[in-house]
């Protein structure tokens, strides 16, 4: 919604005052104290058409749509000439589902001003529901051409192009998007995803300079950013005049390093950044990584000294090994000089030998020390702080979390406490910047997951949402910022998980978030009722699924909404193969044994291991460990998911996709099916595109009647 300018009603001077402490309100997201001053101007002028309109727009973020809609159309009514009434109206007949309706009061908007990008954004937002693309880009155009500089046209211009599948032009929509609005999160996240498959072939220092600060942003995966940033390390000329060393054994590589004359890879600006935030995925620089650390590691031992000048690079390395959780294969010789080294640190402080630490740190996690408070104690040179924080004080304080986490079920099930026994040891995924979504109502955010649906106006004020199954918290955190004025009880077996999940909502300021451990097999028996319920990737390790879900099921609240995920039997084909490799090699699920698969599977089956190596999973220990290893898992064809939901007393609503393009592929195969709900049409679809569902199958039910 476009503010309305103080100036345009400077005709009502006495009211100024309060208007403008409404829109200063409404900017900061103080809505009760906003609805006061507008309370108090319409006491004394119940027809001034701004502060109806303001309240309009106040009870649209409340979700009560009804009365949202009155007050505008009183609104308009008193003055039809300003486009942002008209632009308010129709977000909120888009939000009641009214797409036709929504369709003329932009129309209207833009007939009072053709020049209004808001009322184009508007029709965008319905034709890309509607899978018209075309016309979506056409409408964006329009309003680009007027104001080339409106941010949001220039990211909805991006969106829709990446939709089509033109990745140039969504790079370039996405990157003005961004330049005119640096600070946006939206537009960083949508210029990272536009270059999720771009690998430069040759040096782009601009693109890498107008890339680096996209990382660390809360909402922007650092795997989008992975091809451009690590091929950019991978053809930087320091990077290439170090080759030699990955194929070389420990001593030599650690004279390569203590030579003075040895390339400085932190003067690559792009390393230091990515050893930061990102998971290194390019083999080449895994291999550089890994043979950096053997020559430390002989350093550590025999010229410590050496070591000096290394400093931040080895806290990098550091960091970087703990979050892929020390997935590189470790040598023989390798385990027996940490041993060695591990031995010599219990006599020595890191306040004079922190290299060593680091060094250790690239092996073996310093929390998992058995001095491991009274090194957290301890005063650390500056140049550490990070490898403290991320190494000691933040695992060392989850277990304090850990302690505190309430248990709202016993974990009695043989095969809940196996899965438990599983990701207490690998909590999964280690994560560092969570994705956040946009507030909306219930209904909103189905009518978004759904957009063939005819979902019903409802008025779920304050909903309750439960998590079941949220693991290390990214899942809870992006429902909690996903529903307006929503709060959220987020369960999980794993207490490890659990604390990690409730340091990071701490640090990031989400609030209207719980955590608590719990059995979904036994969750039932908790009092309280759901608006909405979303369990994604979980239900298919349990003993028995659908007894899971009708756990599930009876705490819903009347009229509720479910979203499951379930892995697709098609969609795991390569996950099955793996898993039968897994068995005839004879390896079970320890870190030493998801190390030696990742070495053996190049060898055995190279195309196997090609098809992996797509997944981010392949890249840190717990999360090729829940990929491939999982002790637990049930699969599933779009038959048998109609089967589960049908057994459960549930309607099926939809698949929820994030590009419109699947559900404008079923709908030119299948134009009959208006809602595109038919599973076995689905089944055909899958046959004919395996890799659909290749994450999973996550869609939304609700109880039949």
């Amino acid at each position: 919604m476009s503010l309305p300018s103080t100036d345009e009603i400077a005709a009502k001077a006495h009211l100024l005052p309060m208007l403008r402490a409404a829109i200063r309100s409404i900017e900061t997201e103080n809505l009760d104290h906003a609805e006061t001053f507008l309370d108090s101007i319409l006491k004394q002028e119940p027809g001034f058409a701004d502060a109806l309109h303001l309240k309009g727009y106040i009870a649209f973020q409340r979700g009560t749509l009804d009365m949202a809609r009155k007050l505008v159309e009183q609104a308009i009514a008193v003055d039809f000439h300003y486009e942002n009434y008209h632009v308010t109206l129709g977000h909120i007949l888009l939000a009641a589902g009214d797409r036709d309706a929504a369709k003329k009061s932009f129309g209207a908007a833009i007939a009072l001003n053709p020049k209004y990008c808001e009322a184009y954004i508007g029709l965008a937002h319905i034709f890309i529901a509607e899978d018209a693309l075309d016309a979506a880009i056409g409408a964006l155009f329009t309003a680009q051409n007027a104001s080339p500089k409106h941010a949001e046209t220039n990211y909805m211009l991006g969106y829709a192009m990446m939709t089509k599948g033109d990745a140039k032009q969504a790079i370039r929509f996405f990157g003005i998007a961004h330049r005119l609005a640096p600070g946006n999160i939206r537009y960083k996240a949508g210029l990272a995803r536009s270059l999720r498959d771009v690998r430069m072939k040759r040096p782009n220092p601009e693109l890498v300079t107008s890339v680096l600060p996209l990382l660390g942003t809360p909402g922007v995966e650092p795997r989008d950013l992975a091809p451009v940033i690590e091929s950019a390390i991978c053809m930087d000329p320091l990077f290439i005049a170090l080759n030699p060393i990955d194929d070389l054994p420990e001593k030599q590589a650690s004279a390569v390093l203590a030579d003075p004359a040895c390339p400085d890879l932190m003067q690559i600006a792009a390393l230091p950044v990515w050893l930061k935030h990102g998971l290194v995925s390019h083999p080449a620089l895994e291999r550089r990584l890994t043979a950096l650390r053997r020559g430390f590691l002989s350093l550590a031992l025999r010229n410590r000294a050496a070591l000096q000048r290394y400093e931040p690079l080895l806290c990098l390395l550091a960091i970087r090994a703990f979050q892929a959780e020390y997935i590189d294969r470790v040598t023989t010789s390798e385990t027996a000089q940490i041993e060695s080294l591990a031995t010599a640190l219990d006599t020595l402080a890191p306040t004079e030998h922190a290299p060593l630490f680091a060094v250790y740190a690239c092996y073996r996690p310093l929390y998992r020390r058995h001095d491991a408070a009274s090194l957290a104690a301890a005063a650390w040179p500056a140049a550490y702080a990070d490898l403290k924080r991320s190494q000691l004080d933040e695992p060392l304080g989850e277990f304090r979390i850990a302690g505190g986490i309430p248990a709202l079920t016993p974990i009695e099930d043989q095969t809940s406490q196996t899965v438990q026994e599983m990701y207490e040891e690998s909590p999964f995924p280690r994560w560092h910047q969570p994705i956040l979504g946009t507030p909306q109502t219930v209904s909103g955010r189905l009518r978004t997951a759904l957009p063939l649906q005819q979902i019903p106006v409802e008025e779920r004020l304050n909903p309750d949402i439960l998590v079941a199954g949220c693991g290390t918290g990214l899942h809870a955190i992006l429902a909690a910022t996903s529903y307006a004025f929503s709060k959220v009880l987020a369960i999980d077996l794993s207490r490890t998980s659990l604390a990690y999940a409730k340091r990071k909502a701490t640090e990031i300021g989400i609030g209207n978030v719980d955590f608590a451990q719990a059995d979904i097999l036994k969750i039932g028996g908790i009092p309280q009722r759901f608006d909405v319920i979303e369990s994604f990737g979980v239900l298919h390790h349990l003993r028995d699924p659908a007894a899971g879900l009708a756990q599930l099921v009876g705490l819903l609240k009347p009229g509720g909404y479910m979203m499951l995920g379930l892995y697709s039997e098609l969609g795991r084909r390569d996950v099955v193969k793996a898993r039968d490799l897994i068995t005839q090699l004879g390896l079970g699920d320890s870190p030493e044994d998801v190390r030696e698969f990742r070495r053996i599977l190049p060898k055995r089956d190279p195309q196997l291991a090609v098809n992996l190596a797509k997944s981010s999973a392949y890249y840190a220990l717990s999360d090729l460990r829940d990929l491939v290893f999982h002790r637990q898992e049930h699969r599933y064809t779009p038959q048998q998911l109609r089967r589960l939901i049908d057994n459960a007393g549930l309607d099926f609503l939809g698949f929820e996709f994030s590009s419109p393009k699947p559900l404008g592929g079923y709908r030119a195969r299948f134009p009959d099916d208006v809602t595109a709900t038919n599973l076995d049409h689905w089944a055909e679809m899958e046959i004919a595109n395996p890799d659909l569902f290749a994450n999973c199958y996550r869609f939304w039910v609700r109880r039949k009647g």
